[in-house]
């Protein structure tokens, strides 16, 4: 077949494949009702099947509203329906699958996205036109660092013992007292958790949003910790005094939302002492789209970019990179910046993201 050229199907064929795409995103929408509430983390305590009534009583809630939200996960089987009993099972591998613990690879967090994302939909539509906004301001998506700040916190439980064992000899260096920046560092998830573990180290955490910081601030003054600062600080303008000054800087799926992101890199460069390491944390994809299109998480992807990344780049008159800006260009723009060595890790249970650690010669 042609490049290009489209799959023979009907119409029938079609629609079918279009209704299976927009019933998945009212289950979508479902999942994260079941996540906020709680239901999806009690049924995961089922030991067997139960009726609607049970599941309603033990967890508090309205019947009517828990026999529609399973009506709509039996359908989609995500859980499962005996018609004879009346009764419901979630089995618990498919709990695994969408319970936060699973952070980035987590489906109910991603189905929580889906809905935070909703929200700003008209804003994005209204770019679209020539003399429309250029992009959409972060407070079009309410409480976005406190979903970041949910996944960094399951994501993180990993962070000493399964992260920094891949990075030759950091762990040493943290016990015996280093200078790292954590750079966009939303509410410091990683920062505050580094800062605990090694408290011989010094660490910074900054990010342009106000309220993240705060909250950071607040959360490391309730933990008494001394070794770590915040600040509200714009990662493509760091301050001047700040050049050569730390022995580890780590960004986390940073970089493709930045007005700037070439500047962004070589702030980055800028800070990092001789001979210092650079951890760049992003997601896992190609530069291309024909390379994406078999990967069945592209769409999941590509729409985030839609809807999120690219608007709130270009809202800042911005490159609008996006979130699928690909190994290639990852790695093209850490050497146009001026690192050397750069390897390309996997992130340890995390799927869809990739390590590129580096160095400052």
């Amino acid at each position: 077949m042609a490049q290009g050229q489209a799959t023979p199907e009907t119409a029938e064929q079609f629609a079918l494949r279009m209704i299976n795409v927009v019933s998945s995103g009212f289950v979508s929408l479902g999942i994260a009702i079941g996540a906020r509430t709680g239901l999806i983390a009690q049924l995961a305590e089922m030991e067997g099947p139960e009726t609607s009534v049970q599941i309603a009583e033990k967890a508090n809630m309205k019947e009517r509203y828990v026999r529609e939200w399973l009506a709509v996960m039996a359908t989609a089987r995500i859980v499962d329906y005996d018609k004879e009993q009346g009764t419901y099972f979630f089995p618990k591998h498919r709990a695994e699958i969408l319970l936060p613990d699973a952070a980035m690879a987590s489906m109910g967090n991603w189905a929580e996205f889906v809905k935070l994302v909703a929200m700003a939909a008209d804003d994005v539509a209204d770019c679209f036109k020539k003399d429309g906004p250029k992009g959409v301001p972060y407070s079009a998506y309410p409480d976005f660092h406190g979903w970041m700040a949910g996944i960094r916190v399951h994501q993180h439980k990993h962070l000493v013992g399964k992260f920094l064992p891949t990075i030759p000899g950091l762990i040493e260096a943290l016990e015996s007292g280093i200078k790292v920046l954590d750079a966009g560092c939303g509410r410091g998830i990683a920062a505050l958790i580094l800062a605990e573990n090694f408290p011989k180290s010094t660490f910074f955490g900054t990010d342009i949003s106000e309220e993240a910081i705060q909250w950071a601030g607040a959360k490391s003054k309730e933990r008494g910790l001394a070794n770590v600062t915040f600040q509200v600080q714009d990662v493509a303008k760091m301050p001047a005094d700040w050049s050569d000054s730390f022995d580890y800087v780590l960004v986390w799926d940073v970089i493709h939302d930045q007005a700037d992101p070439e500047m962004a890199l070589r702030e980055i460069y800028r800070m990092v002492k001789p001979g210092g390491r650079f951890s760049m944390c992003d997601i896992k994809a190609r530069s291309g789209l024909a390379d994406n299109m078999g990967n069945p998480v592209a769409p999941l992807l590509y729409g985030v970019s839609l809807l999120h990344c690219m608007p709130v780049s270009l809202y800042f008159d911005g490159k609008g990179l996006g979130t699928v800006w690909g190994q290639e260009s990852q790695e093209q723009m850490l050497q146009e910046a001026g690192f050397t060595n750069i390897q390309a890790l996997d992130v340890p249970e995390s799927p869809v993201e990739i390590h590129f650690l580096c160095n400052k010669p």
